[in-house]
């Protein structure tokens, strides 16, 4: 008969828990980054968002309300100018003034799409 016995004893025992204990302080720390940029990618589309409803808005306000006025008033100057009413400076300040609009338009509109290729590349997708 013949037995044998054999014993592991674990020296480096602090060492391993050292390990575990700065593996699971790596994962807290890279559970913290991750929800961190969740919330900046959060803020950040919100923000997005809201210009790109302000720009809506002013877009809007623009096309529905600035630009027909101007371009009425320039019809008024240029009718007035005709019958002799108005003279050449009131015509050229409604020109102007039409021009300005159609400007203030044009880079709403413009705003509005930056708003949406802004909001495309944090979505990630086309929208």
């Amino acid at each position: 008969w013949e037995v044998m016995l054999a014993i592991n004893i674990p020296l480096d025992q602090d060492a391993r828990r050292a390990d575990v204990q700065a593996s699971a302080a790596r994962l807290a720390a890279a559970e913290a980054g991750q929800v961190a940029l969740a919330l900046e990618l959060q803020q950040s589309l919100a923000g997005t968002l809201a210009a790109y409803e302000a720009a809506g808005e002013q877009e809007h306000l623009l096309r529905t309300r600035l630009r027909p006025q101007a371009e009425a008033a320039l019809r008024s100057a240029l009718a007035g100018y005709r019958s002799g009413r108005d003279d050449f400076t009131t015509l050229l300040e409604a020109e102007r003034q039409t021009r300005s609009a159609r400007a203030e338009h044009l880079r709403a509109q413009v705003e509005q799409r930056l708003r949406v290729a802004e909001l495309e590349r944090l979505v990630g997708e086309p929208l």
